[in-house]
């Protein structure tokens, strides 16, 4: 078929039409040459530009791509003050780009360029914007010019016949399924488009050649030319790009239907200006709640900038997925500055004149509250959404910095806002974010259906005698120092209390319970294990010798590796994750089905979180149980009143835990009673008095 022969619309839309499908797939189908000027070169920029090339590789199709090269100021200076050679710097660029390709759309597409570069198929050349004196000039500079704003393809059939693209074709990751990509075609053999086509093409080979007065044209570095050559296939037919085409139409989700709840969450965040916080138990949706509640507002308005914070890392990956169920995309800011501030600038630059109806920036807590982060969002030229999961995590005086009065609109998400002995920071955050416009609690979730209901079985341990008696030193000491500061607190009590507490985290006794645990559950699939450190490497000895298979998740492993191990834990490649604090917060692992807590901080926080965890809904998944470790130090009145006033004050502490746990569980009258020894023990018991 020849290009005349496709059903070309004038102009795409993303927000109407399938653009891969509709344009992209049909039109290179039919081409044999495929000129392209990419805007910037980075690792997206490149898959994007390679869209729908399946069928133009296999039908052997040639190529040519323009890339702008994206120079920093301090580049530019090192260049200008003979530092570094122009061609040196912009390796060094675009290797960063190529280094880390975690997006498998992404790196599919990058592959394939390097199977064509290594086959002859592809040229590629990088266009540098030069000052009145020949220098080079840093990005900032050039995107005021807009010299690589505007996108322009031309495509070419065995007949000659010609069509050209260019438009506002959003160069990002996301852009490939876009809700931001428009652009106007060209034909070469409609007289009235004849024009057009001519000036994209004329533009073109001003920037190939080099004749453009505002650039200086060089072929791709040879290190680039020979990493695109090492991550190509030895085969093309490998990658199957035609599964991303199919896509759209086969592997698309279905259309995300709110829960009443949810909706009603909604209304009530309208009703009170577009602010407060979703105090909803984990599991419960809060984060499509938010979701539901950026949709509705972005479609009042038409347009909308929006500013999502999260504790971590992979927290923020999980946010990308979630957007993706609203047809919605976002650009991530977290790490180092200069990773991302380029992706940030240009999604928003693209917001700000015009060409995209919505800008998505999402980060972590600590880049939101940085100073370069600030900046880069204070560009946005409109009111600003902010979405805060788990905002309770926002509330430290420096990262209060953050709360800049862009954020017209404010969202505060939270199982339990208030922060952990800190009024003035729970303050802040009201003060900020406003009242709490919906409750869910977690006992109406388990009613109504929505989180799975739960076994709890507690296991009562006693220090052995030398943790007893290093734990009554370290009491005797608190005592001291308490009195001294007449109750109140200090660094130093603060100081003594981690201590002690570490005595009762790491008790020895915990490691023979946690092996009859090990021996007694009859399946072990799916299970989280919270411990200490100091515990990591005795629980993952245990479960080895049991022939359990296993693996750590802490705070060390990468972005990739997280998603890896969630994704294996969930397919049941490990049965045990051994978790070191990070899946306290945000993180969905459904499937799980038994947590062992070994090691836990009291903050009432963590154990809501922890049971939140494994509430969570999954096909076959009946019932969840949950093993706890509570800590009795056995210090009676007789030995130390004092002692024993102090101890019955931690024993409540233990006991509020234990009290909210067991009375929302399927066996709280068994689980109830097993603790009213200990209750009428330490007089912590009847008439809420856990409470008091």
């Amino acid at each position: 078929m020849r290009l005349k022969d496709l059903h070309l619309k004038n102009a795409y839309d993303s927000d109407f039409d399938d653009i891969l499908n509709d344009f992209y797939i049909p039109a290179l189908s039919n081409s044999i040459k495929y000129k392209r000027l990419a805007g910037f070169f980075t690792s997206s920029s490149l898959a994007v530009a390679a869209k729908g090339l399946s069928k133009f590789i296999s039908t052997g199709g040639h190529m040519k791509l323009i890339c702008g090269a994206k120079l920093r100021k301090a580049d530019v200076k090192a260049i200008k003050e003979g530092y570094e050679k122009p061609a040196r710097v912009i390796e060094r660029m675009m290797m960063e780009n190529l280094e880390k390709l975690e997006d498998k759309f992404i790196r599919d597409h990058v592959r394939a360029l390097g199977w064509m570069v290594a086959n002859n198929k592809l040229e590629i050349n990088v266009a540098v914007v030069v000052d009145e004196n020949g220098l080079p000039t840093d990005r900032e500079n050039v995107e005021k010019q807009g010299i690589f704003h505007q996108k322009v393809g031309i495509l070419e059939d065995s007949e000659g016949n010609k069509i050209s693209f260019s438009g506002s074709d959003n160069e990002t990751a996301s852009a490939w399924q876009a809700n931001i990509e428009e652009f106007k075609v060209f034909r070469g053999w409609q007289e009235y488009e004849k024009d057009y086509l001519d000036a994209d093409l004329e533009r073109f080979k001003k920037f190939w050649n080099g004749t453009s007065k505002r650039t200086k044209v060089i072929n791709i570095p040879t290190a680039i030319r020979e990493k695109l050559i090492e991550m190509a296939p030895d085969n093309i037919e490998e990658l199957d790009l035609g599964k991303w085409s199919k896509r759209r139409d086969n592997e698309k989700k279905e259309k995300v239907e709110l829960r009443d709840y949810q909706l009603q969450c909604i209304d009530n965040w309208i009703a009170h200006d577009y602010r407060g916080f979703f105090e909803m138990a984990t599991g419960t949706g809060k984060t499509y709640t938010a979701l539901g509640g950026l949709n509705r507002l972005l479609i009042e308005r038409g347009k909308l900038a929006t500013v999502i914070t999260c504790p971590f890392g992979h927290l923020v990956e999980q946010w990308v997925d979630d957007l993706k169920d609203f047809e919605l995309n976002g650009v991530k800011a977290y790490g180092s500055y200069n990773q991302w501030k380029d992706s940030i600038a240009d999604a928003i630059l693209d917001y700000n004149n015009g060409y995209s109806n919505a800008v998505i920036i999402l980060t972590t807590h600590d880049t939101f509250f940085s100073e370069n982060f600030i900046k880069i969002v204070q560009m946005i030229n409109d009111e600003i959404l902010l979405i805060a999961d788990e905002v309770h995590g926002l509330g430290s005086p420096e990262r209060r910095y953050g709360f800049i009065a862009n954020y017209v609109f404010r969202i505060g998400l939270s199982a339990t806002p208030t922060r952990w002995f800190d009024d003035e920071g729970t303050q802040a955050l009201r003060d900020f974010f406003g009242d709490t416009v919906f409750k869910f609690p977690l006992n109406k979730a388990i009613e109504r259906g929505y989180l799975t209901p739960y076994e709890y079985h507690p296991h009562f341990i006693s220090l052995a005698p030398e943790e007893l008696e290093q734990y009554q030193r370290e009491t005797k000491k608190i005592a001291r120092e308490y009195a001294k500061n007449k109750g109140e607190e200090s660094n130093w009590l603060e100081l003594l209390s981690i201590i002690r507490q570490k005595i009762v985290v790491n008790a020895v006794e915990k490691y023979r319970v946690f092996g009859d645990i090990v021996n007694t559950q009859k399946d072990f699939s799916l299970c989280l294990v919270y411990c200490s450190p100091e515990q990591i490497d005795s629980v993952q000895e245990i479960l080895n010798g049991k022939g359990i298979i296993n693996h750590r998740f802490t705070a060390r492993e990468s972005i990739a590796e997280r998603k890896e191990l969630l994704t294996g834990f969930s397919e049941k490649a490990y049965d045990v994750l051994v978790a070191m604090n990070c899946l306290d917060e945000g993180v969905d692992v459904p499937a799980t089905s038994i947590a062992i807590i070994m090691a836990s901080s009291g903050n009432p926080r963590q154990y809501i979180q922890r049971r939140g965890r494994i509430l969570r809904k999954y096909p076959r998944k009946v019932k969840a149980i949950i093993h706890d470790f509570v800590i009795i130090a056995n210090i009676s009145e007789e030995i130390d009143p004092d002692l024993y006033q102090l101890e019955r004050k931690i024993m409540r502490k233990e006991l509020i835990r234990y009290e909210e746990f067991a009375k929302t569980s399927m066996n709280y009258l068994e689980a109830l009673n097993l603790i009213y020894p200990y209750m009428k023990k330490f007089e912590v018991y009847g008439g809420g008095s856990l409470h008091g």
